[in-house]
């Protein structure tokens, strides 16, 4: 018969996750590190899928040679809490810059952060955003005779240790 997992050997939420070392020799628990299970939970993280709004709206007609707007609604930071025996971390992932793509041969686009919605209750002229794309062919010739745009997030994260250590981890 399988021997149970010990109690506190198992994912409690999505967020909280309880991982347990492997025992070292004789029988003993190895030691994991804080740096070892931030790596860990960062690799874990439930990173989401960016939640894209355009202006003009996808599938809408836009026009050759002005901004499309791009922002991201779901751009928040994600905490988690791992903890092995007496060590824990706690990962917190950020989102950092998007990216938008239109496809080979395009200009790519950086933007520092999620954009800014479109106010259509607002005049056009009295809006700004930082985070845009502009067109400078008509799609009639794409198939479908529309762009696919790609757009992704980069994220960053930072970690603090139940012994006082912390850092940055790799986007």
């Amino acid at each position: 018969s399988q021997e149970p997992e010990p109690p506190d050997c198992r994912e409690l939420s999505e967020f909280v996750q309880v991982v347990c070392p492997a025992a070292g020799e004789g029988g003993e628990e190895a030691k994991v590190s804080p740096a070892q299970l931030a790596l860990t939970k960062w690799a874990r993280m439930p990173i989401p899928i960016p939640a894209v709004r355009t202006a003009p709206p996808r599938r809408k007609g836009g026009l050759v040679g002005l901004p499309q707007w791009f922002w991201v609604t779901n751009w928040r930071p994600l905490s988690g809490r791992v903890a092995a025996r007496d060590v824990w971390v706690e990962v917190t992932a950020r989102p950092q810059s998007m990216t938008i793509d239109a496809g080979p041969g395009k200009p790519v686009v950086r933007c520092a952060g999620p954009g800014t919605p479109y106010d259509k209750s607002r005049p056009a002229a009295s809006q700004r955003t930082d985070c845009s794309y502009t067109f400078t062919r008509s799609s009639l010739h794409e198939p479908g005779q529309a762009y696919r745009v790609r757009v992704s997030v980069l994220w960053g994260g930072t970690w603090r240790g139940s012994d006082g250590s912390g850092g940055a981890l790799p986007p």
